[in-house]
Formats: C-alpha cells, sequence, structure tokens
C-alpha cells in the first residue's frame, strides 16, 4: 500500500457534501456513504498497481458530485426501497462504482489530450477565469427593480460566460472553434457598448419582443398588433419586405444620436459594429467568420496562430465588456461594497494588463 494512502471523510462530513448538493433524501444516505468509501478503495488499489503514478490529493467534492450525478441517473426512476434493493446486485454495485473512479480519474491522471498548447493553469487562461468567475458571482446577487437594467445585466452575464467558454475550448485545444465563439462575442461587446453610452435598452427590448413574434412565440392576437406596428416602422424607414429579417435585429439602431441611413445600415458591419466605434476587429471578425462557415482558411492555418489570435481577441473583449460591468455595479450597490470590488478589480486588472501586454 502506498505511503499516502486516501482517506475517506466521515459519515458526517459526507453527508454535509450531500446536503450542500441538494441531494435530500435521507433514507439513502447510508447506502451513498459505502459507495463513497468503495470508489476511494478502489482508488488506492489504482494508486498501488500504477507504480509511476504520481500521488495527488483526493478532490471529495468531484468524487462525490460524479458519485451523485451516475447514481440518480441509473436510478432516477426507482423508489428508495427499490434502489436499495437494486445496490445488492453485485454487478450493478461495481459496475456503478468503477465507473464513477473512472469518471473521476478521466479528467485528472487519465486525460486522454490532444496536444494542447494552454492548460487550466496557464496563466492567459486562469487570469481571466478568475475575474470572469468572480464577476458571474457578483451578477448572481445583483439586485434592482429596474427591468431594463436586469436585461443589460443579462446581456453581460452573457458575454461573460461566452468568455469562459472560449477558454474551456482552448484548454480543450480548439483554437479555431474558439475563434468562432469569440465572433459570436464580439457582436455582443458592440451591441452592449451602444447600449451602455445610449439611452437604447427600451428600443432594444421592443426588437426581442418583435424576434417572439416573428418566430410565433406569442399569442397571435398580440403578435398581429407587433407585426402591424413593424409595418408602419418599415414604411416609415422606407423598407421593404424583404428588410424585415435585418429590421427585427437591428432596427433599434435607428434611435441612437448618430444614426442615418445614409451612413449606417441595419446590419452588423456597417450599422452594430461601425456605430459602437469596434471596428479595430473587424479583420479579426471576418477571419473568425471564415472559420464559422468552413472557410479552405480552415486547412492553411496552424493552430498556435489561432490560439494567439483568440486569446488577444478575447482579452480585448473582455477589457471592454468589464468596464460595462464595473460602472453598472458602482452604481447600484451599496458604497461599501462597491468599494471592496473596486480594490479587488485593480488587483485582478493588474494580472488582465500583464497578460494583454505579451499577446500584442
Amino acid at each position: 500500500m502506498p505511503m499516502n494512502k486516501y482517506q475517506g471523510l466521515s459519515f458526517d462530513e459526507f453527508v454535509k457534501f450531500l446536503r450542500y448538493y441538494h441531494h435530500d433524501e435521507i433514507g439513502e444516505d447510508e447506502s451513498l456513504f459505502d459507495l463513497y468509501s468503495d470508489a476511494i478503495e478502489i482508488l488506492n488499489i489504482h494508486q498501488t498497481t500504477y507504480e509511476n503514478m504520481p500521488y495527488a490529493p483526493l478532490e471529495h467534492a468531484r468524487l462525490i458530485l460524479h458519485l451523485l450525478f451516475d447514481y440518480n441517473y441509473r436510478l432516477q426512476e426507482l423508489t428508495v426501497s427499490q434502489r436499495k434493493t437494486q445496490l445488492e446486485d453485485d454487478h450493478f454495485r461495481a459496475t456503478l462504482v468503477n465507473t464513477v473512479v473512472d469518471k473521476y480519474g478521466s479528467l485528472s491522471l487519465f486525460k486522454y489530450e490532444e496536444g494542447r498548447y494552454v492548460t487550466p493553469y496557464s496563466m492567459e487562461i486562469s487570469t481571466i477565469n478568475v475575474y470572469v468567475n468572480f464577476i458571474l458571482l457578483k451578477i448572481k446577487d445583483f439586485r434592482t427593480s429596474d427591468r431594463e437594467m436586469l436585461l443589460f445585466v443579462e446581456l453581460l452575464r452573457q458575454a461573460f460566460q461566452m468568455c469562459r467558454t472560449i477558454t474551456e475550448l482552448l484548454v480543450s485545444g480548439f483554437e479555431k472553434e474558439a475563434l468562432s465563439a469569440w465572433r459570436s462575442l464580439h457582436e455582443l461587446e458592440a451591441t452592449l457598448k451602444l447600449l451602455h453610452e445610449e439611452p437604447l435598452i427600451h428600443a432594444y427590448e421592443r426588437h426581442i419582443l418583435y424576434h417572439a413574434a416573428f418566430n410565433k412565440l406569442v399569442a397571435p392576437e398580440e403578435g398581429d398588433l407587433i407585426f402591424a406596428e413593424m409595418k408602419e416602422n418599415l414604411k416609415a424607414l422606407g423598407l421593404k419586405s424583404k428588410d424585415t429579417r435585418r429590421f427585427i435585429e437591428y432596427g433599434w439602431i435607428r434611435f441612437h444620436k448618430d444614426f442615418s441611413l445614409e451612413t449606417y445600415k441595419f446590419n452588423f458591419r456597417d450599422g452594430v459594429e461601425s456605430l459602437s466605434g469596434l471596428t479595430m476587429a473587424r479583420e479579426t471578425y471576418q477571419i473568425a467568420s471564415e472559420v464559422a462557415h468552413s472557410s479552405p482558411l480552415l486547412l492553411f492555418t496552424n493552430r498556435p496562430y489561432f490560439l494567439r489570435l483568440s486569446l488577444r481577441s478575447l482579452y480585448d473583449s473582455f477589457t471592454t465588456i468589464e468596464t460595462f460591468f464595473a460602472d453598472v455595479y458602482g452604481k447600484y450597490t451599496p458604497p461599501t461594497e462597491a468599494a471592496v470590488y473596486h480594490q479587488i478589480r485593480a488587483q485582478y486588472l493588474h494580472d488582465i494588463a500583464l497578460v494583454k501586454s505579451r499577446l500584442q
């Protein structure tokens, strides 16, 4: 047996995890604890069998989560009594425990990797991930009675979640897919910039309703009224029926103080992006569009190129979007709480700036 033998949690500690992860069926606590103990014993056997395997501290939370999800999924249609009976089947029990151990190990020592250039521990990844996680926790607790502000914050939440999606893709070795995901982030970045700078959120919300009506997601009577309103707007702008889709998606920008039909169009490139002043990313956006549409470019560009381009674009967009959240958070939270946030923010932004400087 290895010197560093894995030790399980006590029964009471284990039950605290079950309650924390919302497994409230108390009658199953002992059965689950027995399965958890079996899993730890198998991990100890692995540690002995594979002599070259380095010892790594046991991540109890991850092991318990694998166990809970597999247990509940396999036995979801059974009563507690039926579940206990099922666990008396040695084959079923062994299959469950061994599968849980395999899933636990597959994300650590036995993980298959396809030549990754970055890992979750790379500073380019961990730096942005820790700050995005911090912001998402703040957004989760954000409270206001201003409905339009809640919509804006929801858009911010989606933007930060996209940031996490991009880092996950990069860590998994999917650099081109990460750039394609950044394309969507850039579109949201430009939209947020316009909504933050001008009182356009009401118009934006109205066009969300237009979109819902167009896709028959509202009651027919209400949909008819919305379509009548849209037709009036199209006529006033000199647009035809064939312009309905682009008007629904981009028509809200007509309320921007600098908008004119002579200068801008109801699309992303010549509308939202141009009005937002984020045209410096246009060349990268074009490359990302070719990737998204399976252009032959995919065959002639190497992975390190896409990695650097994706990271640089991600950090540029994140820096823009982060300022919007910082501004909103400072206005809608108590001064003492906002002060603490901005103090922590300064610390994170220092490292963000360091990484950005090395991606130029």
